[in-house]
This record gives structure tokens, sequence and C-alpha cells, in this order.
């Protein structure tokens, strides 16, 4: 007979605000975040929260500053460091839902991004995938307090969903028997780039939109609407991503134990992704022909960066 797990829900709490430490982060790459107060409202959220999205936004910004020799001789890469750093920044905002969102349905949405709050319990999901899981079954066996009006909130809202079999993404209203916890988590980029377009107010280049927003293209997206022409930034990010994730515990993931690898590990699995991305035809459905080999050599480029920098995963760690 298997031991039953002990497992504690966490006690759900309103945000503690840390207005002047996310000022702080944003004005270090000189960018007036209250003069967005929307974004600026939305990120200290984030910041506010355990585990907290905005601090690993932190952290890339911390790696940016050691790789930018690396990086910035690379061809045409066009930032400055510190428009990469406010990218970092930025990438994970969509992680508050969408732009018309209350902060009642924001602060719904930034649970179930949230690993302190969105805890499943390991003996009803050890060992399997967020590809499998609904997103019914998963509230379910969570059981927030507000776990009805989660639901109906949930049903109000479009998903991007990749088709594997056309190459493509389409849009789709929320089902929460159909569509899974990864189809949900996912959405999040769309909603990165939705709210800087919408509450950038004049003050954030179309560049820095793309690039915070464009950090899923290994996985088919596309926000931005870029159709292939992928700036080498975005490129770079995405690889930051996803090398924070591995080998932090994954904040989409975590009940998979798929966090905590070594440097090394994190490499191998990082080329494993670009190569299946190309061989399953995702870049070619992004990127078409030249443009897609052009992308593949640059991702692999950042890749051979990353590799010359163990001390990475301490600053990530730290």
């Amino acid at each position: 007979m298997t031991e039953k797990l002990f497992y504690e829900k966490p006690q759900v709490k309103k945000h503690e605000k840390k207005e002047d430490y996310v000022f702080e982060q944003f004005h270090s790459v000189d960018f007036e975040i209250e003069k967005s107060p929307e974004l600026f409202e939305r990120v200290v959220e984030l910041a506010s929260m355990p585990e907290s999205h905005f601090n690993d936004g932190v952290k890339m910004a911390e790696i940016i500053e050691l790789l930018w020799n690396d990086i910035s001789i690379e061809d045409n890469i066009t930032f400055s460091e510190k428009e990469m750093k406010l990218s970092c920044f930025f990438h994970d905002v969509g992680k508050s839902g969408p732009p018309e969102a209350t902060k009642e349905e924001r602060f719904m949405i930034e649970q179930l991004f949230n690993t302190i709050y969105f805890q499943p319990k390991k003996n009803e999901f050890e060992g399997r995938n967020p590809k499998d899981i609904t997103i019914n079954e998963a509230l379910d066996i969570e059981d927030f307090d507000n776990k009805d009006e989660i639901k109906k909130y949930l049903k109000t809202l479009t998903l991007h969903v990749v088709d594997p079999d056309n190459h493509k993404t389409n849009p789709e209203q929320l089902d929460l028997e159909k569509h899974t916890m990864i189809d949900f988590w996912r959405e999040h980029d769309f909603w990165t780039y939705q709210l800087l377009s919408k509450y950038g107010d004049g003050n954030i280049s179309e560049d820095v939109k793309i690039v915070s927003s464009t950090h899923h293209t290994l996985e088919g997206h596309d926000p931005a609407m870029i159709d292939g022409d992928i700036p080498n930034e975005a490129l770079a990010l995405e690889l930051l991503d996803k090398y924070l994730i591995l080998t932090l515990v994954d904040k989409y993931q975590a009940f998979i134990e798929r966090g905590g690898k070594t440097h090394k590990e994190v490499i191998g699995i990082l080329q494993k992704m670009i190569n299946s991305s190309k061989e399953d035809g995702i870049m070619n459905q992004l990127f078409k022909d030249a443009n897609e080999e052009r992308v593949y050599n640059q991702f692999m480029k950042y890749l051979k960066v990353l590799e010359k920098h163990p001390e990475m995963a301490e600053i990530i760690k730290k």
C-alpha cells in the first residue's frame, strides 16, 4: 500500500505590496514604470507573491549582465543591455491575466500560475503530464475555496492552442473539460504582448514588446504576429527563460519534478528542445525555409554561449 503523502494547502492571501522593489528594478534600466500605472500594478502583484515570477525576471536580468559581452557581439543584436534587461522584467507580466481582467480576476489567474497556491497533491498528480490533465480536473483536485468563481471566469477566456497536425495556433474558447493546464499556462505570452501593447502608454518600443512576449517559439507560439521575422534578442531570452525553469523547480510542471537540473543537464535538454522543434516542423511553421535554418543556427549559437557559463546556475539558485 502506497503511503499517502502529507499535503497542507497554503492559505491564499492577498498581495503584500512591493512597489519600492519593482520601482527600483525598472529604474535601474532607466524605465519609469510608474508612467504605465496598469503595468506597474500588475508587476507589483506578481512581485508580491511567494515564488515570484517577477523575481525570475530579475534573475534573468542578472544573467544578461554576465553574458552580455558574449551575446552583444553576435550578428543583428541591436538592443542595449538595459533594453534586454527590461524585456526580462516584462516577459512574464502576462501571468497576471488578460488586459481586461479586473483585480479579483487577476488574482484568480495569478493563483494558477503560482506553485505556492497551485501546488497539486502528489498522490493525485505524481508522474502525470499537464498535457493530459484537464483544467477542470486540476481545479477539482486543488479545491480552492473560490474554485467555482475561478471556473466561471476561466470559461470566458480565449486560448491560443497549437494544432500539431497543421502546425498552426488556433484561438479557442476555453473549455474546462477539453483544454489542459498546459494549454492555459502557455497563454501567458499572448497576454504579455496584449498588456504591453494596451498599457505601455507610448513608453515601450515595439521591439521590447516583441522580445518580451516571444519566448515560446519552440512550442509554436507567435503572440506578436511577427510571421517568422524574429529578433535574435528574443531567441536569447527564450533560452534564458527555459534555462531558469529547468534549473529551478519548473513553475509550470512542478509536480513532474522536472526542475533542479545541473548546468550540464539543462544544456542537453535545451539542445533536445531545439532539435525537436525543428524535426517536428514547428520551426518551419513559424520561420519558413531559409529563415528556419537561420533561427535554428542562432539558437545553437546562444546555447554555446550559455554552455560556457555554469555559474549561471548559482545566480538562479541563490
